[in-house]
């Protein structure tokens, strides 16, 4: 009884650990030689990918697509990579990854055509109405330092004056691939400009006050607001750039900023200004030419004009800034770009009523089953902190062997006690005993204690240990080693009423039902003994097991329960007795 008891104590450090070294995925049996083993090994040593090893979590909601989907998604991809508990986490993947990266690379993108549109309509305006007021500043001068009194003549000498002293300037400001259509257009602004000079006489308040020059420039350039027919010498830019720019979309921007800006505004209080120069206008312009030429949404148009306020000189950091904003504040229904159909399908479903987002771990570290349960945590703190009450689900190989190592315990915490309960009942039945049934538990329970004790050694050393083991092993010892028991402590009593001695009554029964318990448990040994040469790691680690379970517990029928026969002897068929009389 001591050696067994010894055996027991020395057995409970490896019990402890034996949750360690039980495995929870049939993957892990299969053959290191198949196929798919062997393509398993080259892919985790050559892209550090282990498959299998991926958890899935699965968002369900009417429509996926909306503003609490987005935020409890984002919410969870946040307080995952926040949870310090889950240090084997490698990637949160989900539908709003590729929606950021598609929304950096839009903002880039956008950012640099509204640019080039922006100085594509700089250049148009400083053409269609920076030569024009080149040309007024000049001749403004001209007129203030002249004479007070002026005669039809001495204008039209201003106005050849200001002609040639204009162009040096405009061809400074100007590309050289647009000097011959700018020289063009300042001739043909200066012949108009000399044509609305139509009286004998002026005054330099009549040509700088009355009539202000970027008024008549501005009836040149784009008529009179005030005339039903304009003159031949009014509203020359719109004609002239639509058959001097050859370019068409060049040309439509060009015609379009000459009907949209302005040199003077007439009606400053009622009539927009769109000054040529004003940034405001430039702004309106561009965002307004850029969402109609790519057809936007009002919604798109804003997002555009967001992109158009980062600035001419904005970088990665401000796209990256903005991108997260945008996919923040906007939905899978009104983002302004959207991921192929194949892309979007790998993340939600046809339906548009299920969302998956992709939890990838390290192939070093602890086994990504052992995160399950703090991502499960980190799910509901997710739903909590985004203010919504999804129906969430955590799925994927880690979660399965996750469910079925907490199940396998629950049914070891629940099948081992009913397992005892109904030998203690049927034995107390069949010895009319109280103390008769504790033989057998306690016998057996000292066994299945050093069988989980081997259990983990065989673990460590020789072959994975499957998960039916917990449930299996213990019901197994329990199931023969009761048997075992039963028949020695029978024999026992049937030949202390035979009038044997107890001494005698305990030889007599070790060597008659010892005989048929050591056939009858090897025999089981050897059935289960022969699973030990299977191929399958799953049936060998049963066998094994077993087999090391039912020569334990048929030892310890063997040897300890004889021992607390010779020791206790009549005291264990307390309180109906073996009926021997006095």
């Amino acid at each position: 009884m001591v050696i067994w008891l010894v055996a027991l104590a020395l057995s409970v450090p490896a019990i402890l650990q034996v949750q360690s070294v039980i495995v929870y995925t049939e993957t892990a049996y299969n053959p290191k030689n198949s196929e798919s083993s062997i393509a398993q090994s080259i892919v985790s040593k050559e892209f550090s990918i282990s498959q299998g090893s991926s958890v899935v979590v699965v968002i369900t909601a009417t429509d996926v697509r909306g503003n609490d989907v987005r935020d409890f998604t984002l919410t969870l991809n946040k307080t995952l990579h926040n949870d310090r508990t889950i240090t084997n986490l490698s990637n949160v993947t989900s539908i709003y990854d590729i929606y950021y990266q598609l929304l950096v690379g839009y903002t880039s993108e956008v950012h640099l055509q509204l640019y080039q549109e922006k100085n594509l309509t700089s250049l148009a305006t400083s053409l269609e109405f920076g030569i024009p007021t080149t040309y007024v500043n000049q001749w403004t001068n001209l007129v203030n330092s002249g004479p007070f009194n002026l005669n039809q003549s001495q204008v039209a000498a201003y106005n050849q004056k200001a002609n040639q002293s204009a162009w040096p300037i405009i061809s400074s400001q100007t590309p050289p691939a647009y000097q011959p259509i700018a020289l063009a257009y300042e001739n043909l602004f200066y012949q108009s400009w000399n044509q609305t000079f139509s009286a004998a006489t002026y005054t330099q308040t009549q040509l700088t006050v009355v009539a202000p020059p970027l008024a008549r420039a501005q009836n040149v350039t784009k008529g009179s607001p005030a005339l039903a027919t304009q003159p031949a010498y009014y509203n020359i830019t719109t004609p002239f750039f639509i058959s001097g720019i050859t370019d068409p979309p060049t040309r439509a921007l060009f015609v379009g900023a000459a009907k949209f800006f302005n040199l003077y505004n007439f009606c400053p209080n009622t009539c927009p200004n769109n000054n040529w120069n004003d940034p405001a206008a430039i702004q309106t312009f561009v965002i307004n030419t850029f969402s109609k030429m790519v057809n936007a949404t009002p919604t798109q148009t804003f997002i555009i004009s967001e992109i158009y306020s980062l600035g001419a000189s904005a970088g990665f950091t401000d796209f990256t800034t903005l991108a997260g904003t945008l996919l923040r504040n906007y939905n899978i229904k009104s983002y302004p770009v959207q991921p192929s159909r194949d892309i979007y399908t790998q993340f939600v479903s046809g339906s548009n009523d299920t969302m998956l987002v992709i939890l990838d771990f390290k192939t070093t570290g602890l086994d990504p089953k052992n995160s399950i349960a703090n991502i499960r945590t980190d799910v509901g703190h997710a739903n909590t902190f985004s203010n919504t009450n999804l129906l969430v689900y955590v799925t994927g190989a880690p979660a399965f062997n996750y469910d079925i190592e907490t199940e396998s315990i629950r049914d070891v915490e629940r099948i081992d006690p009913i397992t005892v309960v109904l030998i203690m009942v049927i034995v107390g039945l069949f010895f009319a005993s109280v103390a008769a049934p504790l033989i057998p538990v306690s016998a057996i329970g000292i066994s299945v204690g050093i069988a989980f004790g081997l259990v983990y050694v065989i673990g460590t050393t020789f072959t994975s240990v499957h998960f039916l083991i917990l449930t299996l092993l213990p019901v197994a010892m329990f199931g023969a080693g009761s048997d075992y028991c039963i028949f020695l402590v029978s024999r026992y009593a049937e030949e202390r009423r035979m009038g044997r001695g107890k001494k005698d009554s305990v030889e007599r029964a070790v060597t008659w039902a010892g005989e048929s318990i050591a056939t009858s448990g090897a025999t089981v040994v050897i059935a289960f003994g022969s699973l030990a040469i299977a191929g399958f790691g799953m049936l060998r680690s049963i066998g094994i097991a077993v087999m090391m379970g039912i020569s334990i517990a048929l030892l310890v029928a063997l040897t300890l329960v004889p021992a607390i026969l010779s020791m206790f002897g009549d005291k264990m068929f307390w309180p109906g007795g073996l009926g021997l009389g006095h």
